[in-house]
């Protein structure tokens, strides 16, 4: 019995040492296919680097939430709340030393010393094309009176903080005068019936013909033509308004060095890869070969992507969002 005893004590202690020297890395992430696309590669990580992660939906306000209560490594956000975070001093700065693939993304993803964008997505026009005739080349078609009532766009979200920012620059204005932006904003939610907030629900205007033009993501026309609803996708003369995803490496947690390596990661050639193969998104490493997947890609098409000065937009956030509920939806 003493040597039995002995031997599962030995046992537990092993198992228990094992235990403690496998470190968890809590990542916060969009969910869904995204999440997915991450986990695609992240064995190999976890085995190089003896490590669990840990997956956990969360975005805007609810990932900075978990960030700021320190319930998380790693974060992911867009620019309006990679701002907000930073601002608050929820965020390392990125260690060129461990993240060492920084130097291969296309310096517009390098937007700040706290935070990268991984990937980007175009905002463009959808349209269908037996209703629309030409086809529609610039935002300002949007505008079109022969689309009253049959165009839609989505609500106060960023690809609207940057289609308001455009139309200012257009008028006049610009950051820091966003007065032109709203009024041509104003202009538009006069012809603008259904202001979409969800992906499936703008779909459904399109199959029932209420709708015949809209600002959509590529990727979800893409979606909706394999749904059976045909639909055009064109990228404005002014430039696509680009969708982009950030991570950052969240301070005051045990596991920074960790952190900063899994941000390296997701910078490599595989997982740059799989933001292409997986998810239909541009990725923001440079030199990949991409052949066979169907995005667009290059500097040529990340250099022209609409992204506005979000450090100067994040502190009007709450102000501007205001305003579009009065000179905007309610018309």
């Amino acid at each position: 019995m003493g040597k039995f005893l002995a031997a599962m004590a030995i046992a537990l202690a092993t198992t228990l040492s094992a235990q403690a020297q496998t470190k968890e890395l809590v990542v916060a992430a969009f969910g869904g296919a995204y999440t997915d696309a991450l986990k695609k590669n992240i064995a190999q990580f976890e085995k190089d680097n003896d490590v669990k992660v840990t997956f956990v939906p969360a975005s805007g306000a609810d990932g900075l939430a978990k960030a700021m209560a320190k319930e998380i490594d790693v974060v992911h956000a867009d620019m309006a709340w990679a701002y907000r975070g930073e601002a608050q001093g929820a965020f390392e700065k990125l260690d060129p030393n461990i993240v060492t693939n920084l130097d291969k993304l296309y310096p517009k993803a390098r937007f700040s010393e706290y935070g990268v964008i991984t990937n980007f997505g175009e905002y463009g026009i959808a349209y269908n094309p037996k209703e629309a005739s030409p086809a529609p080349s610039s935002w300002l078609d949007l505008w079109d009176a022969k689309y009253d009532g049959a165009v839609s766009t989505a609500g106060f979200d960023a690809a609207n903080i940057e289609l308001l920012v455009l139309m200012a620059k257009l008028n006049g204005g610009n950051e820091d005068n966003i007065d032109p932006g709203f009024k041509k904003m104003a202009e538009l939610g006069k012809h603008i019936t259904v202001f979409y907030s969800q992906h499936p629900q703008l779909l459904d205007l399109f199959r029932n013909n209420e709708v015949v033009i809209a600002r959509w993501l590529r990727g979800r026309v893409d979606w909706a033509n394999k749904q059976g609803v045909s639909l055009g996708f064109a990228v404005p003369k002014e430039g696509a308004i680009g969708l982009v995803s950030t991570v950052h490496v969240v301070k005051g947690r045990p596991n920074t060095e960790l952190a900063q390596k899994f941000v390296n990661h997701l910078l490599s050639v595989d997982s740059q890869t799989a933001y292409a193969s997986d998810l239909g998104y541009t990725p923001a490493r440079a030199g990949l070969d991409l052949k066979g997947v169907k995005v667009p890609y290059g500097e040529e098409v990340v250099g022209s992507l609409l992204i506005a000065d979000w450090k100067k937009i994040v502190p009007k956030m709450d102000a501007w969002k205001e305003r579009w509920e009065k000179e905007v939806v309610a018309r």
